[in-house]
């Protein structure tokens, strides 16, 4: 069965393409031959093609709204079209949805809810949210899965696969596009997103970790969350629409978007986890200027290493260092082999381009695009999780361009910058670190034995073997020569400090004592003098030699 979905659901994906007009990107794709009938209706593809999205169910328009991020891949019109799809989509009856919420519950609702809105708050692809009250009286909001999506999204994911791995076949294009890792990226945001006991531990992790004064998180019942549904507390706000910004003032404004920024930056780099569909429907706002921040069903995680890595990426930016730059990206795929300097001039080049420009004007959802752009030509595979990042900038700026479109970015910048700085030298992670560190080098000490027995056996054999490569230029060689030196100096003078502290000490305390004038403690004073200045005439050479450098 598995082998025949594709084979069923594919011909019929290809066809709706087709009748919409969408045949020219069918056959970039490599999926169809160049079809012989001609047309002479004109027609705007772009909006063929989201229409053709549209007809095609749940999975597609989330395929729409996941590609609208993609502006680095795509072009701008197509991009315009499918960020329409994030709108509302059309209810299912409550009567369709009420056997689920009675499963979920395990039996009849009313044993917990005394209500239930039977109109909709909103409706998207996926699910549908619904006002109901617990049996105490307090406020809630259902959010509840469409009946059979799961099954119907993961038999639209395996012909998604098939079409990919086809078109990649046939298609020069495709595999530029790298459609087989783009339909893996959606499969795997899709998948997460379907399930709403995900969300809701998600939901509570996150609430519990936000420490923003200004931003609001709704709690979530947790022991009652299933894959089809989530029961969150209901939170009463207004949208953010341009009738409620009207009512605001600029500086009102411009809070709210330092508000959506700093959240952000804190929940990336304080905890990893972070909110990654920032758009301004996700959003409510509460009284005295509260945000209420909505929708976790697209939320991206960070591991240590990534962590770390994005910070370098930022630092690296904000001091316009191509060189860390580049070192920092090749690190994100360290298996790929590249042309290092040639990769470091497009990189120079890129950053010229934009940082160069006013902050004010600065367009960071296309710097994020070139970036991506250029890990591509180089075949750099970016984790997942960077690219939920950029996608998250990404709406993140056309909020802030709805909240206060004459915002001037560098504001924002001075105000989130600070996080990342302190987050790099946060205590708590720098322990970690350390022990990290202590760990590997503890097992790295464990395994030596082993490694030196080896090397001995192959001598012992008259079979040695030996395995390096080196692929450092003389100005790189030069600079690791000079750190080393620098290395040494530091060590030379630390004991220095030590030694020169410990006889002023020991002299202090024992002038004017009868030890003092005993001939041994003369010639152990006289020999520590004589390291002293073997430790100077030391530390001046190494001065030279790192001047030399």
């Amino acid at each position: 069965m598995v082998k025949l979905r594709p084979l069923l659901r594919g011909p019929e994906i290809i066809a709706v393409f087709a009748k919409h007009g969408c045949a020219s990107y069918l056959q970039q794709l490599g999926l169809i031959k160049r079809s012989s009938k001609k047309t002479t209706k004109a027609i705007n593809k772009s909006v063929a093609f989201t229409a053709a999205l549209e007809e095609l169910g749940p999975t597609f328009v989330k395929l729409g709204q996941f590609l609208s991020t993609r502006s680095e891949q795509l072009p701008a019109p197509l991009i315009h079209e499918l960020k329409k799809l994030q709108k509302n989509v059309t209810p299912i009856a409550f009567s369709e949805i009420k056997p689920l919420i009675n499963k979920s519950v395990g039996g009849d609702y009313m044993r917990l809810f005394s209500e239930i809105e039977p109109t909709p708050l909103g409706a998207a692809s996926i699910g549908q949210v619904h006002g109901a009250r617990l049996k105490d009286g307090t406020a809630v909001a259902l959010k509840v899965r469409r009946p059979q999506i799961e099954r119907q999204v993961r038999h639209d994911i395996e012909t998604l696969t098939e079409l990919a791995r086809i078109a990649e076949k046939n298609s020069r294009y495709a595999r530029e596009l790298q459609v087989s890792a783009l339909v893996r990226d959606f499969s795997r945001s899709l998948m997460t997103e379907l399930d709403f006991k995900h969300e809701a531990q998600v939901m509570t992790t996150m609430r519990e970790n936000n420490h923003h004064p200004q931003l609001y998180i709704p709690a979530v019942a947790v022991q009652h969350a299933t894959s089809d549904l989530l029961i969150q507390e209901r939170i009463e706000g207004e949208e953010l629409s341009s009738e409620t910004l009207s009512s605001l003032s600029t500086a009102e404004k411009e809070q709210l978007s330092t508000t959506i920024c700093e959240a952000l930056t804190m929940q990336l780099f304080e905890h990893g986890l972070f909110h990654a569909d920032p758009h301004p429907g996700n959003f409510k706002l509460l009284a005295n200027n509260v945000l209420g921040m909505l929708d976790f069903g697209n939320v991206g995680q960070l591991n240590e290493r990534l962590n770390r890595l994005l910070m370098d990426l930022i630092i690296a930016a904000s001091n316009r260092d191509a060189v860390s730059f580049s070192f920092a990206m090749m690190s994100l795929d360290a298996s790929k082999t590249i042309n290092r300097h040639a990769f470091e001039k497009d990189i120079e080049r890129m950053m010229a381009r934009y940082l160069q420009v006013d902050m004010s004007q600065l367009n960071y959802g296309l710097l994020i695009q070139d970036v991506l752009q250029i890990a591509r030509s180089y075949t750099i595979e970016i984790p997942f999780e960077f690219l939920q990042i950029g996608q998250a900038v990404l709406k993140l700026q056309d909020t802030l361009t709805m909240l206060t479109p004459d915002l001037n970015m560098s504001l924002i910048i001075r105000k989130t910058i600070p996080i990342v700085v302190k987050q790099q030298f946060n205590p708590t992670k720098m322990t970690k670190r350390m022990k990290s560190n202590g760990h590997l080098l503890w097992q790295a000490a464990r395994k030596l034995p082993v490694v030196i027995n080896e090397v001995i056996n192959q001598f012992q054999e008259g079979k040695p073997s030996v395995k390096m490569e080196m692929n450092m230029d003389d100005h790189l060689l030069q600079r690791v020569e000079k750190i080393a030196y620098m290395l040494i100096f530091g060590i030379a003078l630390l004991a220095f400090s030590i030694l020169t502290a410990g006889l002023f000490i020991g002299f202090t305390s024992a002038a004017g004592s009868i030890a003092f004038n005993n001939s041994i403690f003369q010639t152990m004073a006289i020999t520590a003098m004589a390291i002293v200045v073997l430790f100077m005439t030391m530390l001046v050479w190494l001065i030279q030699r790192i001047r030399k450098k």
